[in-house]
């Protein structure tokens, strides 16, 4: 059961982490959303938040790559914790801050960095470290397996960031019928 539970994991990290590759590097749209993010984010526009959003991005491929490698996921879901660590920081800091950006993760529309936000990359971290405890040192399961755990994971992620902000609206509407008054 540990065997299935850390594969599930493993899948939505990965999918996580490939979404936000696609998204950034989808086209030239989403790479300079992600890129404007940076910019207002370090209050270095230009070169180089491009820069730094480059190596971002490098690094989340090389993280989806070790994550959906058997022999790699749990150096992957380190790497993903690390991450999501500087990340949670990163958000934290913009909303004591009051920096007004908009989270260009995913290369598209994003969400405002917010409590919300902040709360969705917590999340994550918790499955990311699940991920890196629960992962076996010698996989157990085939190619297949693991494939198709991965596929399920990546749809999984997809739902998960698709219906999160919504959900994150209902909730705070219904904790707070007037603040969208």
């Amino acid at each position: 059961m540990r065997d299935f539970l850390a594969l599930a994991v493993q899948g939505v990290v990965a999918g996580v982490f490939a979404l936000a590759v696609l998204g950034k590097l989808r086209g030239r749209d989403g790479f300079g959303r992600f890129a404007t993010t940076v910019g207002r984010l370090t209050m270095r526009p230009g070169r180089p938040a491009v820069v730094i959003a480059a190596v971002v991005t490098a690094v989340e491929v090389v993280t989806t790559v070790l994550v959906a490698v058997p022999a790699t996921a749990r150096a992957g879901c380190w790497a993903a914790s690390g991450l999501l660590v500087l990340f949670v920081a990163v958000v934290f800091r913009a909303v004591r801050g009051r920096v007004f950006a908009e989270c260009g993760c995913f290369g598209g529309r994003g969400s405002v960095m917010s409590y919300p936000l902040l709360l969705r990359n917590l999340l994550l971290l918790a499955l990311a470290l699940t991920g890196a405890a629960l992962a076996p040192a010698d996989p157990p399961h085939p190619v297949p397996v693991h494939g198709a755990a991965l596929v399920l994971g990546l749809a999984a992620a997809a739902v998960f960031l698709r219906s999160y902000d919504r959900l994150t609206a209902v909730v705070l509407t219904r904790l707070d019928p007037w603040a969208g008054t």
